[in-house]
């Protein structure tokens, strides 16, 4: 699976890896389309061009002829529709003999669908079709052919234009297809009005008679409704009425205007006398002197000078005489007199304006009584009205359907002799000069962009489930362990660089001895400082082991125990895969029948020393697996076994032991418990996530110091740009001395390994 923090080396490395998948794919599909291309009949296209105007039709629906209008935004898309029916099609494949040559080919047999039914029907789980069947289905073959691979339909945007293709193998079959169906197409359009136009004929017609019917009936409702109630002349008799209502109306308002106005001397008039219920008393006297009428009444008016001067008279003859005096009593008596005739006039007036009053009060009675009479009846008129109004516009509504119609009527009867069709050919289509398919050189161009693309993404696909680790970052992503370092394939160049193989050294497994300046020596070199650096603090005893076989578990062992010799460390490789021992043939020893199982049976006699072997690469040692035991892990975890180990790291600065796969025997645990650190062999592009996880479970569980993992068996020259950085140290380390090198290396190492692990035991040895 790729990671989250995938950079463009990474896309860059799938590439190169799986380049050949990407070969093969683009030159399968290439390959498939040149011949496909080559070998496909041409293709001919042939275009007709046709004009379809928007129209108002002649042939009237319903809600048109009521003159309402009707929306019609989808006109085009129904013609491009039409275009495309299989009634069309149809019409056009009888025209032109191709459905009848369709029903008479019994080629069926060569179709999907007719291997299938032969095979259901000689099997026996279906009855064979009838041949009215068979030509039904050839029918609906010819239509789905015509209409899915012959025929195309292509508005010209921004215009009414239609383009009408059609493709053929065959140009002047194509030409004649294309023009047969635009003018079947026409001569369909045209037949439909005209069809059309005949049922609104008739429709309208059976229209126009009930609608006749409609108008006697409700001209008969209105008569017979007026002759019920006497009417002559409704709207006369309306107006009448209403003037007459206006007139009531003004009178009413009129005599309440007067009686209001009557009234407020009346009641003043009543107030006045309630103030005595006998006589009006000399107040109320007083006080009915003030009404208007009374003031300004002439005689009233002469009475009171008339009894101002009296009274004058008095009072100057009351200065002479005495009040018994005859001139005094006959002045008074005048005096009394006058007043008698003030009142009687104040009475008189009292009762003139009662008596108006009254008069006033009836009058407005009268004249609302009237009033309201008046109004019930214009309220009965104006029900009258509603049912007459009812009646006349139903009388004039239904002689408007009728008019309308009856005009529909005509007008269509004379459009539909006139009719002609709103579609029309621009362009016939001709014979075409040239096959528009295939187009050979722009089908071998998609093809390879497409086999490019499709190839680069099966890579990737099949880089997605492939499982295994690939990259030193894989390493520290999945597996939690450090990365020590990557091993290279070793090239047919660097094999070619060989120098002669040393004595009792195999050539290939041994190449840091017999190439040191070849890039996997480098690799080695490398591998051996970062090995020495991460073992400082835990010891000098190094187990190498693997997930599986084939690792490279074995052959890194011999280098990297070559690479620390070289570099002045005593170094001694063990050899502890007791059930497929391989060391004593890396280092061609043929004396290998006693080794490690011999030292441990002889612990503590003179037959240890005789089972270390000397090889031909100064200070590395090497104890071969010697004679394979029955019982290896019994034997691995004896005491004596740890007790061995233990005395050989106190004569030697390394020691290297090669061990079986963790996931194939239980040894490699077994031995966990008595070494210094662990380094895990991983054959790059090969061993599984899976695989490697549970080996390093395995050691986890029973807590292995796991110094780290070893990329195996990586091909440079394929991923050279993720392991430039890499690459570029080896190739800087090419120019200088390999011995001097290793001696510089060797000697940095090694005072650190003489700081950390000398102790006075190992100094006194």
């Amino acid at each position: 699976m790729f990671r989250d923090d995938f950079r463009i080396q990474d896309y860059l490395r799938i590439i190169k890896k799986r380049q050949w998948v990407i070969i093969t794919f683009l030159t399968i599909v290439v390959i498939s389309v040149t011949i496909s291309s080559f070998l496909r009949a041409p293709v001919y296209k042939s275009t007709a061009r046709i004009l379809i105007e928007k129209e108002t039709p002649n042939v009237l629906s319903f809600k048109e002829v009521l003159a309402l209008d009707t929306a019609d935004t989808d006109y085009y898309q129904t013609q491009y529709t039409i275009l495309k029916s299989r009634t069309l099609a149809r019409a056009v494949l009888e025209k032109l003999g191709m459905m009848e040559q369709a029903r008479q080919d019994d080629d069926s047999s060569f179709s999907v669908r007719g291997l299938l039914t032969s095979l259901i029907t000689a099997l026996g789980l279906r009855q064979p079709p009838s041949e009215s069947a068979q030509i039904r289905a050839r029918e609906e073959d010819a239509i789905n052919n015509f209409l899915n691979n012959i025929i195309t339909i292509e508005p010209i945007k921004g215009s009414r234009l239609v383009d009408v293709s059609a493709l053929s193998t065959n140009p002047e079959l194509a030409t004649q297809i294309a023009n047969t169906l635009v003018e079947v197409y026409i001569q369909q359009n045209l037949e439909a009005k005209l069809a059309a136009s005949k049922d609104a004929v008739g429709w309208l017609a059976d229209q126009l008679t009930i609608a006749q019917q409609k108008v006697a009936d409700s001209e008969t409702a209105l008569q017979q409704y007026k002759e019920q109630h006497g009417i002559i002349s409704f709207e006369d008799r309306q107006n009448i009425i209403m003037q007459k209502l206006s007139e009531l109306n003004t009178a009413v308002n009129n005599a309440r205007i007067k009686r209001i106005a009557i009234e407020t001397q009346y009641k003043q008039i009543q107030e006045y006398l309630a103030l005595d219920d006998t006589a009006p008393t000399t107040e109320a006297v007083k006080k009915l002197e003030t009404i208007s009428q009374v003031i300004n009444n002439p005689l009233i008016q002469q009475l009171k000078v008339e009894l101002s001067n009296l009274e004058t008279e008095l009072s100057e003859l009351r200065k002479k005489f005495r009040s018994k005096h005859p001139n005094v009593i006959a002045l008074r008596s005048q005096i009394a007199s006058v007043r008698e005739r003030i009142d009687a006039e104040i009475q008189r007036i009292i009762g003139s304006i009662t008596n108006e009053y009254e008069l006033a009060l009836a009058q407005e009675q009268e004249m609302t009584t009237a009033l309201e009479d008046q109004k019930r009846e214009a309220l009965n008129l104006n029900q009258k009205a509603i049912a007459y109004g009812v009646l006349q516009r139903d009388v004039e509504s239904n002689k408007r359907v009728y008019d309308a119609l009856l005009q529909r009527t005509k007008e269509t009867s004379v459009t539909e002799q006139l009719e002609t069709s709103n579609i029309r050919i621009i362009d016939r289509a001709t014979v075409p000069n040239y096959a528009i398919a295939p187009r050979k050189k722009l089908n071998i161009f998609l093809s390879m962009v497409v086999g490019l693309v499709l190839g680069t993404l099966l890579a990737f696909f099949f880089e997605y489930i492939d499982n295994s680790i690939k990259t030193p970052d894989d390493i520290k992503q999945y597996l939690d362990i450090p990365f020590l370092g990557f091993i290279p394939k070793v090239s047919s160049a660097d094999q070619d660089n060989m120098a002669v193989p040393k004595p009792k050294l195999h050539p290939v497994d041994t190449v840091v001895a017999v190439a040191p300046k070849s890039t996997a020596s480098e690799a080695y070199r490398s591998l051996r400082t970062n090995v020495m650096f991460s073992s400082l603090e835990h010891g000098p005893i190094i187990l190498v082991t693997s997930a599986g076989p084939t690792e490279g578990k074995s052959i890194t062992v011999a280098n990297l125990g070559i690479t620390m010799a070289q570099s002045g460390s005593k170094t001694l490789i063990i050899d502890c895969d007791l059930r497929k021992p391989r060391m004593h043939k890396i280092f061609n020893l043929s004396d290998h029948e006693r080794g490690l199982t011999d030292m441990i049976a002889n612990l503590g006699t003179n037959g240890t020393k005789i089972t270390v072997k000397r090889t031909k690469i100064p200070n590395l040692d090497l104890i071969p697996c010697g004679n394979t035991p029955p019982n290896p892990s019994e034997l691995l975890s004896s005491e004596r076994t740890r007790l061995l180990i233990q005395a050989l790291s106190k004569k030697y600065d390394k020691i290297l032991i090669d061990s079986p796969p963790v996931n194939v025997v239980t040894d490699p645990v077994i031995l966990s418990q008595i070494v210094s650190g662990i380094i895990v062999i991983i054959r790059a592009g090969e061993t599984g996530r899976d695989v490697i996880r549970r080996a390093l479970d395995q050691l986890r569980d029973v807590k292995a110091q796991i110094l780290g993992g070893v990329l195996n068996g990586v091909d440079v020259q394929r991923d050279n740009y993720y392991y430039y950085s890499y690459y570029n140290n080896y190739y800087y380390h090419e120019k200088e001395d390999a011995d001097e090198d290793a001696q510089s290396i060797g000697g940095k190492v090694q005072k650190m390994l003489q700081t950390k692990l000398t102790s006075p035991q190992k100094k006194d040895s």
